[in-house]
C-alpha cells in the first residue's frame, strides 16, 4: 500500500509513504495491512491510497485478476484500532452505524463515557440540595443507580434507584447532608453501558442553617438554628441533644453449674430517644412547624456544625408525640416551646410525593404553549428539566 497526503486542491503535501510488502493467498480474506505515515502537515484534508500489486517478483497481473478490499480504517493517531463497520452489534458502550447506505458508505463507532456533574444549591428554594446531571450515556435505555456516600454510609438518591436513562438525565438530591463532603457515584446495571466505570464526584452543601423537612415533600423544608433564627425560625433548646441511647436486644441464658450467664445480643441500634426540642419565636414559624409535624410521618433533620457532632448528616426521626408548649402567646407574645423526642429510623423508600415543579405550576408560567416554546428556544431538554421557567 502507498499513501499520499493532499490539500483541498488535490496538491500533494509531503512525500508518499509505503507499507511493508504482504503476501496474500488467493480467494482468502487477509488480515489488515497497516501503513503508518508521518504527521500530515498544514492544509491536509485527504489521503490518496493505492494498492501496488504483483503476482510475483515484478510479474504483472493477468487480465481478469482482481483485488477485493473489504475495509479501510483511517486513524488520526499513531495506533491502529480494531476494524469495524456499521453492521457490528452495539456492545460495551460502543455504538456502530453506517453514515449512509449499508456496505456502501463509511461507518462510525461512537464510544459513550457516562459522567456525573454536580451543582450545589445551599438556599431554601425549596431547600438546600445537590443537582445531579448524568450525561454521555448511550442513547438507548440504560438502568442506573445514583448513590450518595456520606458519614461512611452509601444510600441511593431518592428517585434515582433502578432509574432508566437514555442519553442523559437529571435528578435533584433534596436530602444531601449539610456542611460535609458528599460523594456521588453512578452505577449502570443494564444496557449498553452496563458495568462501565464512572468517575466519582464530590461536593459540599455549605448551608447557613440546619433543616427539618418531610423527605417526600421538599417544599416543606424549614431552617433550624442552634440559636433563635433571624426570623423566629425553630432553634434547638438547651436540653436538646444531651443523651444518645444505643440499645440492643439482650437475652440472658443461665448455664447449669456456672454462675455466669450467656448473653445473646442482637444488632445494636442507631441512636434512640434523641431529644430534638425546639423553640419558635414567630407566629408564622410556629404554624409552619406545626403543619410539618401534622403532615409527615417520618421527618428528616439535617444538622450543621457545631450541633451535629454526635448526629449523622441525615437524621430520619419518627416521634410518637410532639408537645407544643405556648410560652407567652396568651399575652400577645410569639414564643412556643416544642418537646420532641424520637429514635433515629430508616429513610422511607418511596419517591418524592409532591415535586417542586408540577404540570400545573409549569402551565401557570406561560399564557400559551407558543410563549413557552419561544422563551425556551435556546434551552436544551436538560435545561428545561432543571428549570422550566428558563431562569
Amino acid at each position: 500500500m502507498t499513501a499520499q497526503f493532499q490539500d483541498n486542491t488535490s496538491t500533494n503535501v509531503g512525500s508518499q509513504f509505503t507499507s511493508t510488502t504482504t503476501a496474500l493467498t488467493a480467494n482468502v480474506w487477509s488480515a489488515p495491512i497497516p501503513i503508518n505515515g508521518p504527521t500530515s502537515g498544514a492544509g491536509v484534508d485527504r489521503v490518496v491510497l493505492q494498492a501496488v500489486a504483483t503476482s510475483g517478483f515484478g510479474v504483472n497481473w493477468a487480465n481478469g485478476d482482481t483485488l477485493d478490499i473489504g475495509f479501510l480504517l483511517l486513524e488520526t493517531g499513531a495506533t491502529a484500532g480494531t476494524v469495524f463497520d456499521g453492521s457490528y452489534v452495539n456492545a460495551n458502550s460502543v455504538m456502530y452505524a453506517w453514515t449512509g447506505t449499508a456496505d456502501a458508505s463509511t461507518s462510525a463507532a461512537t464510544t459513550y463515557t457516562p459522567a456525573i456533574a454536580l451543582v450545589t444549591k445551599p438556599t431554601f428554594d425549596p431547600c438546600p440540595r445537590v443537582e445531579v446531571t448524568i450525561s454521555d450515556v448511550t442513547p438507548t435505555d440504560n438502568v442506573v443507580n445514583v448513590w450518595r456516600t456520606a458519614d461512611g454510609k452509601r444510600q441511593a438518591v431518592r428517585g434515582a434507584r433502578k432509574w432508566t436513562v437514555n442519553g442523559s438525565n437529571f435528578v435533584i438530591d433534596y436530602e444531601a447532608p449539610l456542611g460535609q463532603m458528599i460523594a456521588y457515584d453512578l452505577e449502570v446495571t443494564s444496557g449498553l453501558n452496563n458495568g462501565v466505570g464512572v468517575t466519582q464526584q464530590t461536593t459540599t452543601v455549605s448551608a447557613a442553617s440546619g433543616c427539618i423537612q418531610d423527605p417526600l415533600v421538599p417544599s416543606s423544608a424549614i431552617p433550624i438554628y442552634g440559636d433563635i433564627g433571624p426570623n423566629g425560625e425553630p432553634a434547638l433548646r438547651g436540653q436538646a441533644l444531651q443523651d444518645f441511647e444505643y440499645a440492643a436486644g439482650v437475652t440472658m441464658v443461665e448455664i447449669l453449674g456456672s454462675p455466669d450467664p450467656v448473653a445473646l445480643i442482637g444488632q445494636r441500634q442507631t441512636a434512640g430517644n434523641v431529644d430534638l426540642s425546639m423553640i419558635t419565636a414567630a407566629a408564622q414559624q410556629t404554624t409552619d412547624l406545626r403543619n410539618l409535624l401534622m403532615q409527615a410521618g417520618v421527618l428528616l433533620v439535617r444538622p450543621i456544625a457545631p450541633w451535629d457532632s454526635e448526629l449523622p448528616g441525615l437524621c430520619y426521626i419518627a416521634p410518637k408525640s410532639a408537645i407544643e408548649q405556648p410560652f407567652d402567646t396568651k399575652w400577645g407574645g410569639e414564643i412556643t416551646n416544642w418537646a420532641i423526642k424520637s429514635p433515629l429510623v430508616a429513610a422511607p423508600s418511596m419517591n418524592v410525593l409532591v415535586p417542586v415543579w408540577t404540570y400545573g405550576t409549569v402551565a401557570a408560567l406561560w399564557a400559551t404553549y407558543q410563549a413557552a416554546q419561544t422563551a425556551l428556544a435556546s434551552k436544551t431538554y436538560l435545561d428545561v428539566l432543571k428549570s422550566p421557567s428558563g431562569v
